[in-house]
């Protein structure tokens, strides 16, 4: 079955960058090392790194691109090629991967990585990219799609994969066959448990307000300047506060 491995970027400018992409070993693997290992696992026929709008000048040393302007997707490259040896400090390619410890094969599977890799640069939000990864996807004849991100970030990524792939008959040939899996590591001063999932109303035994409809309509504000959008939560936060006191007195 061809698989194709999409890896979404992270926001250069997001706090420990290295850190969320990347991780430290020998337990808290990145996405990087997450998308690599899984594509190295399925022998995945494309691995496609994401990109957002942000770029930053890379100014780790051993590359040619050093000090150059690069947009995410091409700074996790150049970052996962003048690093790759250091996978195997990580203790799941130890332990799933052995032969990424020995030098041979290291050199072997960084070729495999390398070969199946394309970097997408036009995206400029999550939407975006699902989409143009889906449409590299297409070129290879895959079937299988698998996400990767962080755990804070994976569940709004598969949900954009759900309503892109199964909304477009173009992706139907791995619409049915679509994966998402978290690395560790979490934007810095965050954890899976600060993701708030707001499903429409289902159950009988519930409201059937939509509550969804109004969060969604909150969220765009975070368009507002900045002054304003502080206001808004101010005020918005002394209303819950009232109400709250009504629940819990």
């Amino acid at each position: 079955m061809n698989t194709g491995v999409l890896v979404h970027g992270c926001n250069l400018g997001a706090e420990n960058w290295r850190y969320v992409a990347w991780g430290d070993a020998p337990d808290n693997y990145g996405r990087i090392p997450m998308g690599v290992l899984l594509a190295l696992e399925t022998r995945a026929s494309v691995i496609v790194f994401g990109t957002g709008a942000s770029q930053k000048d890379y100014r780790f040393p051993d590359s040619d691109k050093f000090g150059q302007s690069l947009y995410e997707s091409e700074y996790a490259r150049e970052y996962l090629d003048t690093h790759f040896e250091n996978l195997s400090h990580f203790n799941i390619f130890k332990n799933r991967l052995g032969r990424i410890c020995d030098a041979a094969g290291c050199g072997e599977l960084k070729s495999f990585v390398f070969d199946r890799l394309q970097v997408e640069t036009a995206s400029r939000n999550t939407i975006d990219e699902v989409r143009n990864a889906g449409e590299i996807f297409l070129k290879h004849d895959v079937e299988r799609v698998i996400i990767v991100s962080s755990p804070s970030h994976v569940i709004r990524a598969f949900r954009d994969a759900i309503s892109i792939f199964h909304g477009d008959r173009r992706f139907r040939s791995f619409r049915d066959n679509l994966w998402a899996v978290p690395s560790i590591t979490c934007y810095e001063g965050s954890t899976v448990d600060d993701v708030v999932v707001i499903e429409p109303p289902h159950r009988p035994d519930r409201h059937v307000i939509p509550t969804h409809r109004r969060i969604q309509r909150m969220l765009n504000l975070q368009k507002l300047p900045y002054e304003r959008l502080v206001a808004f939560i101010e005020e918005f936060d002394d209303l819950l506060q009232r109400y709250e006191h009504e629940l819990y007195g």
